[in-house]
């Protein structure tokens, strides 16, 4: 199983058009090795740098959304769509996930990444 894998159990989420608030209260999320180099490998070959965070602010944020959206950790492409997780603007996946689909994803995330 690679990472791909397991962000495909996550459904999408349907965020508000613009809304950044989680990208700005909860500032860098939490990632595995192999998460941290697909970021590095992406911002090398968009010919960016690695950013520091600012507060509670995601360095990865911008005025047009996130910089690194197709490379984004798991936290965030959880955020939203299990109940631990509930957006706080109350927008949310077109399913969200069952608790026991949650456990099986963070099973299968901590299995092979860390």
């Amino acid at each position: 199983m690679d990472i791909e894998d397991v962000y495909a159990l996550i459904p999408e989420m349907q965020c508000r058009p613009g809304c950044k608030k989680c990208c700005i209260e909860f500032g860098v999320p939490s990632r595995t090795k192999a998460e941290d180099e697909r970021i590095k490998a992406f911002l090398d070959e968009k010919g960016l740098k690695l950013k520091l965070a600012k507060n509670t602010t995601c360095p990865y944020v911008s005025d047009r959304g996130c910089e690194i959206y197709p490379v984004r950790p798991l936290t965030c492409r959880l955020f939203g769509t299990s109940p631990n997780y509930r957006c706080m603007e109350g927008a949310g996946p077109l399913r969200l996930l069952h608790p026991d689909e949650e456990e099986e994803l963070f099973y299968h995330y901590r299995r092979n990444f860390f």
